[in-house]
């Protein structure tokens, strides 16, 4: 209660002090300085969400309509959608006002300030505290620089941001660690269990972004009955367990999950928290976070669609501003003190249970000069400290001790079709285990005689790449390929192997393609001895900038990454109402490795657990576990992983064929002509020929 108080008292003296600046820039006989409409209107935001404080001091959640809350929503977010390229959160507006050096900056504060109005929303006060404390002290740098006659430096500028960061890792750190870990720490599941379902304005009370796609899943989870949602919630639930017992891990011990969502499908969540509960274990569900302390490339946690997801990209390498060793250094020994706090709920913790979404246009970002980027040194640095801190969560949640799944399904973005297209995901996400189960081992057992696999794409597909199998010594009772039907990655439908590396060649190209967020054209990756030796992409007419959008959201920063997995998809089903309703470009990958052949690039799908025994329906073990880099981390520990995994799929409308070629050269054809031929998998093209 002390800490509580001193914080609000922390809130109201900043506040005062906010609440100066549009008059004090009002009063000003010298006009014209660019930096007064800035602060001027940031200040004026921030006195707007205050005034809602004060607001919300007297009056119940309830007071307001739905239309209110969707018009306070829209006003306070609108710097960040409608008025985007006018906002100071847009580096070009910064940076055509203020230069490129204090423009950084500046878009930086702002697009923090704006992204504060979720941590005020769910109560974390003390993220919006030093944030605005922050804010004012620049703003009384620059007051007292004019004085002075002289502006403060950007370095100056710079420095205050470092130190901000610097000085308040532990607290913001060990804040996002608890969400993640704590089981009651977030107010989401509680929201969840106890509200009206049934009245929309219990999604404002999440305090992320609720545009017409929330509020439109919402309102038809709402129409499916109650059979429909158990059942959904028991597909998710179900596929969760039986990761556990495929791979032979003990829930014994365990006592939470947790559970990673998506808005609009609380009804689906209520019913999942009674059915994990019903097996022994308490979700523990924790909001995506916001500020540039805790927040990732790509969002985890509970949340909604992205505000703008061009102000996303724009803003997802603003730690350049300020990260160095000591910084990263920094961030490590507050994860590991945060860790700590938290080792007794980590231990008991079985794993995440992922509920995705899926239904937008593939979002094409603008790569923008004046946007922030890391430097070499800065990405090496990155990939360098990525490494240490997966090391670090390996310690206190072993790979080999838990599990995980994903399951997903489409929100009214999909389009006019979207009823109907939601009962084909959930057709999909509930086809038959045994049936699958039989065809697949069926591809395995032919996998299983080869020394490598031929796969060579369609025009204007054109990939032709060669994968090296591992050796199996005892056939009978080893296998190359993982028989993957409905568990930890939900739909079923894909047989896959980690290749090994020597003898791995050729060229992977996809036509078009999204991954971690952004859509690519024409993606080349040319490898030799299963490393990537060259790229490209088709996005723009710039090819440096092309090669630095594969190098900075595909290959982390780095030059090259090896090829983690090979695998072919056999859910023809879903392949089939991709192409009935023209969903195909707004699928997961989640959905789409499933739907044809495809090759992961950066670690292997047993990462970390390599020396856990992992075997199939059949009994026999799944011995190509690792390769010829993840075999090295005795020696060179977690230096040996990549922290990444990326699947990139070839349809089957643009496979020629897929060949299995033994050490004698025989061949055994497994696709020809985007259709399966092999004796015992011809059921798989059904659903091809009634599309």
């Amino acid at each position: 209660m002390e800490e509580e108080t001193f914080l609000m008292e922390r809130y109201k003296l900043v506040m005062m002090r906010v609440r100066e600046i549009p008059e004090e820039i009002g009063k000003r006989t010298t006009k014209g300085f660019p930096w007064e409409d800035f602060f001027s209107q940031m200040a004026s935001w921030m006195i707007g969400l205050d005034n809602f404080r004060e607001w919300k001091l007297s009056h119940d959640f309830k007071d307001w309509s739905l239309e209110e809350w969707q018009s306070f929503y829209e006003e306070m977010y609108r710097p960040l959608r409608q008025d985007y390229e006018i906002s100071y959160a847009n580096p070009d507006r910064t940076t055509e006002s203020f230069g490129k050096a204090y423009g950084q900056l500046f878009s930086f504060l702002a697009s923090e300030i704006y992204r504060s109005f979720s941590q005020w929303m769910t109560g974390h006060l003390e993220a919006v505290v030093i944030l605005w404390e922050l804010f004012v002290e620049v703003y009384t740098d620059f007051v007292y620089g004019e004085e002075e006659g002289i502006l403060p430096s950007v370095e100056a500028i710079a420095k205050a941001v470092y130190w901000y960061v610097s000085d308040y890792s532990d607290e913001m750190v060990s804040w996002r660690i608890h969400e993640q870990q704590e089981p009651d720490f977030s107010s989401i599941k509680s929201i969840i269990m106890s509200e009206d379902l049934t009245d929309l304005r219990y999604l404002y009370r999440f305090g992320e972004y609720i545009s017409d796609t929330e509020l439109g899943t919402a309102e038809y989870m709402n129409r499916l009955s109650e059979k429909a949602i158990n059942a959904m919630a028991e597909t998710f639930v179900d596929g969760y367990i039986r990761g556990f017992e495929i791979n032979r891990i003990s829930l014994e011990n365990k006592k939470y999950v947790t559970v990673r969502g998506s808005l609009g499908f609380e009804r689906v969540f209520r019913s999942a928290v009674e059915k994990f509960r019903e097996r022994g274990l308490e979700p523990v569900f924790f909001p995506a976070s916001t500020t540039i302390l805790n927040r990732r490339q790509v969002r985890i946690g509970y949340q909604g669609k992205s505000v703008n997801p061009q102000f996303e990209f724009d803003h997802c390498k603003d730690k350049a501003l300020y990260y160095d060793r000591a910084m990263a250094n920094r961030y490590l020994a507050a994860l590991k003190k945060a860790y700590e706090e938290c080792r007794e709920w980590i231990s008991v913790n079985a794993g995440p249970a992922c509920f995705e979404t899926f239904g937008e246009l593939p979002f094409a970002p603008a790569v923008k000069e004046n946007a922030c980027h890391l430097s070499p040194k800065q990405q090496k640095l990155e990939a360098e400290f990525s490494d240490l801190q997966a090391g670090l969560a390996e310690q206190y949640m072993k790979s080999s001790e838990i599990s995980f799944t994903i399951i997903a399904f489409p929100t009214p973005d999909i389009g006019r079709d979207y009823e109907a297209v939601f009962d084909e995901i959930v057709k999909v996400n509930t086809l038959d285990n045994n049936v699958y189960r039989e065809i697949q081992q069926k591809l395995i057992d032919v996998l299983d005689k080869g020394e490598y696999v031929y796969v060579r794409g369609k025009y204007p597909n054109r990939t032709v790449m060669k994968v090296r199998l591992h050796p199996l010594k005892h056939p009978d009772k080893e296998t190359n390929f993982e028989n993957c039907c409905a568990d930890v990655n939900i739909p079923l439908g894909e047989v896959f192997t980690s290749p090994m590396l020597t003898g791995t060649e050729g060229l992977l190209h996809a036509t078009s393609v999204y991954l971690n967020g952004i859509y690519f054209k024409d993606l080349m990756l040319r490898f030799a001895d299963g490393r990537i030796v060259s790229f490209d992409c088709g996005n723009s007419e710039n090819r440096d900038s092309n090669r630095r959008l594969i190098k900075d959201y595909l290959l982390g920063g780095r030059d090259s990454l090896p090829l983690g997995e090979f695998a072919i998809g056999t859910n023809t089903t879903a392949y089939a109402a991709a192409r009935k309703y023209g969903i195909t470009e707004r699928l997961p990958i989640l959905i789409v490795e499933k739907m044809g052949p495809h090759f992961a690039i950066g670690d292997t799908c047993y990462s970390r657990a390599e020396d856990h025994a992992v075997f199939n329906p059949d009994g026999k073990e799944i011995i190509a576990r690792e390769n010829e880099i993840s075999a090295r981390r005795n020696e060179e520990g977690f230096q040996a992983y990549f922290n990444c995994h990326t699947d990139i799929t070839i349809p089957y409308d643009e496979i020629e064929e897929i060949l299995v070629i033994d050490k004698d050269e025989n061949m055994f054809p497994i696709l020809r002509d985007g259709r399966f031929i092999l004796e015992g998998t011809e059921d798989l093209n059904m659903p091809l020929n009634i599309h």
